[in-house]
């Protein structure tokens, strides 16, 4: 029976060439659209889940809010982990990431500046399953100066010599010992670094100060233990190391604080979610994670899930216009077949047959296509995914599985619908009148229209949003500043490459200052001209040195910035417009900041600069606090304004300097709107992700209009010639032809404006800046889709129209 059932399938493929080919071809785009979009579904649901106890790690952060200041931080206190462990047996163990600032490591001629070098305990190994190729993951970060590579740095260094012995030489100074080689991170790790070094070796890290957060601390919760009723015994430490420590920073009792309306608390969460719902579902500040930190949004998950099923609801709702606008041409054999003794069940599998049939052709061209397009792929997502038809077992096996699914969704009504008629009514001439006016395909092409047009307006609005990005005023002018990722170079060493630079003319200023535009811009409580808990204030701080206004030209308000006249600067500090909003005050200048901690310190206000945006457009600009100092964070940059002229030679320039004054290393330099641009490559990638799919979604839908263009202009051929006969004009036909499909399309606008301005209004409320929804765009989204649609039928309806009549009436 199913040899009977494919020969027929065959048959029937070969007797419509025209509509087999444009089903394959629909549902062969639909399918790799779809395989492309799950591969890179797959890729952001993977995220930390190939660790081998995944699912019992825990993130611990603060959630606080303060004087109606609310922060979520997860970076905790040093003392927090050990005293998890020693006060609650729910914690099997812990460990804690730390930054101290990148290195320049050294081994005999090689010398490399490295960027992703993070400090860790010595049971790092315990909580994350990370392979060790060389070394006993118990104690190769045991001792003080211990370092623990990747194989890829290993190999960069080393060669193939072993490097476990092997000293390394940070910062020219410090020697430390190679104990062990690791396997490089997976691509699909929110944290990956290059070097792990031995928390034991910074004696900072052995403190009880329960206010200074600095590290990202991990939780294993023993098998059972439900993190929500755990979550709520935190506060138990709350109250009893953090609050004592906060009442004498506060000057009231931790009680009090808490009576005012204020919160502090730890919470939980899962290491399998960081990736996708740090900021949105925890409300994490971005900025609290370290600059390395790989993030992303749930949101573009369920966007591109519902891109790919409507780009494959397109290609399936393609093959069942066209199978049903051709059943008046199969009525006939399904009536004979049914005269013959032929049942409902035996037809529904001969017409499955044939869908599935088309489908696994699809699904075999397909895999052609998307191997030949992967590449392209992965260069506008920044992955890199592979098909693994050969590595996976499963995958061939889930494509068959698929292509029959597809097969069984496209072909199930079609089969139902042409098994469904009597052979009483197959016969009378009236039935392929009847049938022709189904308004089932009416309303599917409406559907897919409303899809298509709905992807066009994302787009547009996408693209809108990332040139408002692109121009808006940032408070600085971000031309020609080119920016050195220095990231704590001596203070020495610094001031001669400073004075090497200015020799040049055409390098006009340059300022060294803590980092910018990366996540780890510090922050700190202050107090506006008391120590009164009501007047805390959060604010982040830059440590800045004299030239910082003039390399960035940001404007001063009011008093003045930093100057080497005024020896007392050290002492002083500069704020922001927002900061002077939060202190309430309209003339803050010569007044005090305190800022709190175990040890207050008092400083003079002596400047206020306009708001700059030091963070990406997603976030408000916030209270900023400048500070004269050399950088002692663990991250710097040193910024330089170069002319405008020989732009190339002054570039060549800077990093011949800087070689020559670094002993070779390499420079780690580029320009600051290209660093601007990096914090939207989400958004970006998401934009180039959206047209191509838009293209690909209105070209399927044009698609399946061509081939009902095609097939209704030939059931109304003989229509048209009578009509031509009678004097109708070739304007008048083709306005008759047209007339449906523009209302369908009209039809399909009113639907999908108001879905898609809800869904887009949604996404810009991710940023904190954004640009309006210009109503224009819905406007031209429509007419580019009508017009897209009736150059596609107009090809037909042309052809039909100005048909010699005599050819379509001879029979007659």
């Amino acid at each position: 029976m199913i040899k009977n059932y494919l020969k027929i399938a065959v048959r029937n493929l070969k007797k419509n060439k025209g509509y087999s080919l444009i089903n394959i071809f629909g549902l062969t785009i639909g399918i790799a659209c779809c395989v492309m979009i799950l591969l890179y579904i797959r890729n952001e649901l993977s995220y930390d889940k190939f660790y081998k106890n995944s699912d019992s790690i825990y993130r611990v952060y603060i959630k606080s809010s303060i004087n109606g200041q609310e922060n979520c931080n997860c970076k905790t206190a040093a003392p927090l982990g050990n005293t998890l462990v020693h006060d609650f047996p729910e914690v099997i163990t812990y460990t804690r990431i730390g930054f101290f600032g990148n290195h320049v490591l050294k081994y005999k001629d090689k010398v490399f500046r490295e960027r992703r070098l993070y400090t860790a305990d010595s049971n790092f190994f315990n909580v994350f399953s990370l392979p060790l190729i060389s070394g006993n993951p118990n104690k190769v970060l045991s001792r003080p100066n211990s370092i623990v590579m990747t194989e890829s740095e290993a190999k960069k260094y080393f060669g193939d010599e072993n490097p476990v012995g092997k000293i390394l030489i940070a910062d020219y100074q410090t020697s430390y010992m190679v104990t062990g080689v690791m396997k490089d991170f997976p691509v699909n790790s929110s944290f990956r670094c290059d070097f792990l070094l031995s928390m034991s070796t910074y004696t900072v890290t052995k403190n009880d100060d329960w206010l200074n957060m600095s590290y990202i601390t991990y939780i294993v919760l023993k098998n059972g233990t439900d993190p929500a009723v755990f979550q709520k015994k935190l506060k138990k430490i709350v109250y009893a190391h953090v609050g004592p420590q906060a009442e004498s920073v506060l000057g009231i009792s931790f009680s009090e604080f808490l009576n005012k309306g204020n919160t502090w608390n730890f919470y939980l969460q899962p290491l399998t979610s960081i990736y996708l719902y740090s900021q949105n579902e925890y409300g994490i500040d971005t900025n609290s994670e370290f600059a390395q930190q790989s993030t992303s949004d749930i949101d573009y998950v369920y966007i591109f899930s519902a891109v790919a099923v409507f780009i494959l609801l397109l290609a399936i709702i393609n093959f069942i216009n066209l199978t049903t606008a051709k059943s008046e041409t199969r009525s006939k054999e399904v009536g004979i077949k049914k005269t013959l003794g032929s049942n409902k069940t035996k037809l529904i599998g001969q017409f499955l047959t044939e869908s599935i049939l088309v489908s696994l052709f699809s699904v075999l061209i397909s895999i052609t296509l998307i191997e030949i397009t992967l590449p392209y792929f992965n260069q506008i997502t920044g992955k890199n995914f592979n098909l693994e038809l050969l590595n996976n077992v499963y995958t061939v096996p889930g494509l068959i599985l698929f292509a029959v699914i597809i097969g069984i969704i496209s072909g199930s009504y079609p089969a139902f619908y042409l098994s469904s008629f009597k052979p009483i009514h197959l016969f009378k001439s009236g039935f392929e009148k009847r049938i022709k006016k189904s308004t089932l395909r009416s309303g599917l092409v409406v559907v897919q229209f409303t899809i298509s047009i709905a992807l066009i307006v994302g787009t547009f609005i996408i693209r809108d949003q990332l040139q408002y990005i692109q121009h808006k005023d940032l408070g600085f002018n971000k031309e020609q500043l080119y920016a050195i990722k220095n990231f704590g170079i001596p203070e020495n060493k610094l001031q001669v490459i400073e004075h090497e630079l200015l020799k040049n003319p055409d390098v006009i200023s340059l300022t060294n200052s803590s980092i910018m535009f990366f996540h780890g811009v510090p922050g700190n409580g202050y107090s506006y001209n008391n120590r009164q808990v009501s007047n805390i204030i959060s604010s982040q701080y830059l440590d800045v040195d004299y030239n910082f206004l003039k390399t960035f030209k940001i404007s001063l308000l009011k008093g003045r910035f930093f100057s080497k006249e005024f020896g007392a600067d050290t002492t002083s500090l500069v704020i922001n417009e927002a900061m002077k909003n939060q202190c309430g005050a309209e003339d803050p200048i010569g007044k005090e900041l305190i800022q709190m901690g175990n040890q207050t310190r008092a400083y003079r206000i002596i400047g206020v600069i306009k708001n700059f945006n030091y963070q990406s457009l997603h976030e408000q600009i916030k209270p900023l606090v400048l500070f004269l100092s050399p950088v002692n964070q663990a991250a710097s940059i040193l910024t330089i304004r170069v002319s405008s002229a020989n732009i190339k030679n002054t570039i060549t320039f800077i990093n011949n300097t800087w070689k020559k004054f670094t002993g070779g290393e390499e420079i780690y330099a580029s320009f600051m709107d290209q660093d601007l641009a990096n914090l939207y490559k989400s958004e970006e990638r998401a934009g180039k992700v959206a047209a191509l799919f838009s293209g690909l979604a209105i070209f399927i839908a044009c698609l399946g209009l061509f081939g009902l263009a095609s097939f209704i202009t030939e059931q109304r051929k003989k229509e048209i010639s009578i009509r031509k006969v009678l004097g109708a004009s070739v304007f008048e036909l083709l306005n008759m032809l047209l007339k449906e499909f523009t209302k369908w399309i009209i039809i399909a606008n009113v639907i999908a404006w108001p879905a898609a301005y809800f869904i887009m209004h949604n996404w810009l409320e991710n940023f904190a800046y954004r640009t309006n929804i210009n109503f224009g765009i819905f406007i031209l989204s429509g007419i580019m889709t009508l017009i897209i649609a009736l150059a596609t039928v107009s090809t037909h309806a042309i052809r039909a129209a100005r048909a010699n009549p005599v050819k379509s009436l001879k029979y007659e």
